[in-house]
């Protein structure tokens, strides 16, 4: 007599109907009543793997103000930046539109000065800087 752990376990797994969750087909396995009856409730409860999702909802107040630097050249990058609208981070901004645009020119060299550049924010100008370099 073959013990329980010699018996070859082999199962067909095809497509189902419900979700398209896998139907596991018993070839050679010694099935039970209780084993049948929880597999009909599984299928008949429409089993999900993932949970659903809530969409995503996008809110306009999570926004923080833009920064619009126009270069020598004449390029002009907008870049939102993190920042409180009553301490605006010139410096961040600085950057941010130096790394947009070497990113534009897939270059690594150092851009020309910024003439000027401005914070806004939902059309409105927060703060202004003229003849401003990068540095």
């Amino acid at each position: 007599m073959r013990k329980t752990s010699e018996i070859p376990l082999l199962a067909l797994i095809e497509a189902g109907g419900v979700n398209n969750m896998p139907v596991i087909v018993a070839s050679a396995i010694p099935t039970s009543d209780a084993l049948i009856a929880a597999i009909k409730t599984v299928k008949a409860a429409g089993y999900r793997v993932s949970k659903a999702r809530r969409p995503k909802v996008f809110r306009r107040d999570r926004v923080g103000p833009t920064f619009v630097a126009e270069f020598a050249d004449g390029t002009t990058t907008r870049m939102s930046v993190f920042t409180p609208r009553d301490k605006l981070d010139w410096t961040r901004g600085e950057r941010l539109s130096v790394a947009a645009y070497q990113s534009r020119f897939q270059t690594h060299e150092a851009p020309p000065a910024i003439l000027s550049a401005h914070f806004e924010q939902d059309g409105k100008v927060l703060a202004q800087r003229n003849n401003k370099s990068a540095s």
